[in-house]
């Protein structure tokens, strides 16, 4: 049922609040008991397979990520201690939420993040507990086995060497001249090594979260209603229960009503909708004037990400990426800092052979590294009650000495990887990009695509790209040998990715910072429950989005056996 439905054939069984990756997961997985009516309700556009944007489509991520129809205005993140003024961070906006935006790196993570999340009380999380649903999501287009699913909606891919771009292929050549050994399978062999990047995409286009679970074949089901373009002002409780929503529509502030509600809408959205609705820290409510439903501390906390830094790199001509092969994601080196007090397998690096959509992009390279376990924590704090303020984020990026100081090593990794011999024959100068004007190209359109092009012919010419490029050159060797510089090089460039979790942690009752049980359910408070990314534990080693989708397959699983058990018990 589209969004046009009746909303007064009251009430949905489930009202699924967040139409991102996890939200299409529950929509899609619920309504195939058809005795459930469910309604997923997104702030942002529809974005079915008819009316799928090619931004979105493009394998080449770099115009989606960008596009401002496709992201939250207006969404400000300090990234660290030292630096407290905000800066504008991305998240995914419409139907499909990050899986429309995101670079579709397809990795599960160790099994060891599972154990970890089991240990800290989250019981029926572990690798073997989680494991099948990585499978059931997946449709594995290189491997099968015990490992792998062949018949999920998520295609998962891979570039092999041989078809790697030559500043990528050089890259993994160097790493494995540095005892590296190059493996098949990232999703199957946890070990360190290189690899090449699985990928959630086909050859011809993106699979976003909407596409795969929401296709038309189950947009047809009569027990599902969409309703997009709406946004969720706070839930509705008494006595303890939320019994459903305050939207805002064009006629005002209306209520839907549900027998249970599944609050979806991310790590920086979900907390903010359940201290707007009473469910949080009990001190931090009073103060905003907000009557508390459930005294939670452990709401907005425990914020993760992952800290990385990019080194940009000018190709030439021969190093560039060939036109048809749209991906970005080439290959990718997990590896082990040796840190004190870290896990194994705790770092990333990898190679972009490409920039951005249009011309210059073609011939701008990145080499990543990024702590792949991070230990610092954040916050998402409530500064008003009205919805249209975003809250104040704080990633405390690096306020962990261990994630500082393995970035650090990490940077000098890299550094001696730009510097091989191998890789300095396929790349011109290493320079600091200036984000603004990336940001601005990365919009595509006839004027930035004719700016780029006039930006990429200046740059051809070896003189004239030393002399734009002299204040923001990066000496790669002299670089690596200032300890000092490197230092101030991680603290002034170093970045959050986009893997946002931790902010309604999933516990045992008895974590004073639990928010949600194994099953979802927040604690103390009947009929809601939390199914994103913001009830990880723990971040896990790895891109977040196949783990959103493994957790939302999970707590789908938990609601159904719940209605399971409801109609054995009144038979």
């Amino acid at each position: 049922m589209n969004s046009n439905g009746e909303l007064a054939q009251l009430p949905f069984d489930v009202i699924v609040v967040g139409g991102g990756a996890a939200g299409c997961v529950l929509a899609g997985r619920l309504s195939e008991v058809p005795t459930q009516r469910v309604l997923l309700i997104e702030a942002g556009p529809d974005v079915s397979a008819e009316n799928e944007h090619p931004d979105i489509r493009d394998t080449q991520f770099f115009a989606a990520f960008t596009n401002p129809e496709f992201t939250w205005n207006h969404l400000i993140a300090e990234m660290s201690p030292e630096i407290h003024e905000g800066a504008p961070y991305t998240q995914g906006y419409g139907l499909g939420g990050g899986s429309n935006i995101n670079g579709m790196g397809a990795d599960r993570g160790q099994p060891a993040d599972y154990s970890e999340w089991r240990d800290l009380g989250a019981s029926g999380w572990g690798w073997e507990d989680v494991l099948p649903y990585f499978r059931k999501l997946e449709q594995d287009q290189d491997f099968s086995g015990p490992m792998h699913g062949r018949d999920g909606p998520i295609p998962i891919r891979r570039i092999a060497p041989s078809q790697w771009a030559p500043f990528a292929a050089a890259v993994g050549q160097a790493v494995q001249r540095r005892g590296y050994r190059l493996f098949e399978d990232f999703n199957a062999d946890m070990q360190d090594g290189l690899s090449s990047f699985p990928m959630s995409c086909t050859t011809e286009q993106r699979v976003s979260a909407a596409k795969a679970y929401l296709p038309k074949s189950v947009r047809s089901r009569s027990n599902l209603t969409l309703l997009t373009g709406t946004k969720v002002e706070r839930l509705i409780s008494s006595g303890g229960r939320v019994n459903g929503v305050l939207v805002h529509s064009a006629k005002g502030l209306v209520e839907i009503r549900g027998r249970e509600t599944v609050v979806t809408c991310g790590a920086l959205q979900t907390p903010a909708l359940l201290m707007r609705s009473g469910v949080g820290p009990g001190a931090q409510l009073q103060h905003l004037g907000i009557p508390v439903v459930q005294d939670l501390p452990g709401v907005g906390r425990n914020l993760q990400n992952h800290p990385t830094l990019y080194l940009t790199v000018h190709l030439p001509k021969t190093s560039m990426q060939a036109t048809h092969a749209r991906p970005v994601l080439q290959n990718i080196l997990r590896y082990s800092s040796g840190h004190p007090g870290c896990a194994q397998h705790d770092m990333l690096l990898y190679p972009f052979n490409r920039g951005s959509w249009h011309s210059l992009g073609g011939r701008i390279g990145a080499l990543i590294v990024y702590v792949n376990k991070a230990y610092s924590r954040g916050s998402v704090e409530l500064t008003s009650t009205d919805s249209a303020v975003s809250p104040r984020i704080r990633f405390n990026l690096l306020s962990d000495p261990r994630d500082f100081e393995r970035l650090v090593s990490g940077l000098q990794f890299a550094l001696d990887i730009l510097a091989d011999p191998a890789v300095a024959r396929v790349r011109n100068e290493a320079f600091t990009a200036d984000g603004r004007l990336v940001a601005r190209l990365g919009r595509r359109n006839r004027r930035n695509q004719l700016q780029a092009w006039a930006i990429a012919k200046v740059l051809d010419n070896g003189t004239l790209r030393r002399i734009l490029l002299r204040n923001d050159f990066l000496d790669v060797c002299e670089l690596a040998r200032d300890a000092q510089a490197l230092q101030q090089f991680v603290r002034t460039r170093a970045h959050a990715a986009y893997h946002v979790c931790g902010t309604c942690k999933m516990g045992a009752p008895s974590d004073p910072q639990a928010v949600v049980g194994p099953t979802g359910r927040v604690l103390g408070v009947q009929g809601l429950r939390v199914a994103d990314a913001s009830v990880f534990p723990t971040i896990p080693c790895a891109n977040t989005h196949l783990t959103v989708l493994m957790t939302a397959e999970k707590m789908a699983d938990h609601i159904k056996s719940d209605w399971q058990a409801s109609l054995r018990s009144s038979a």
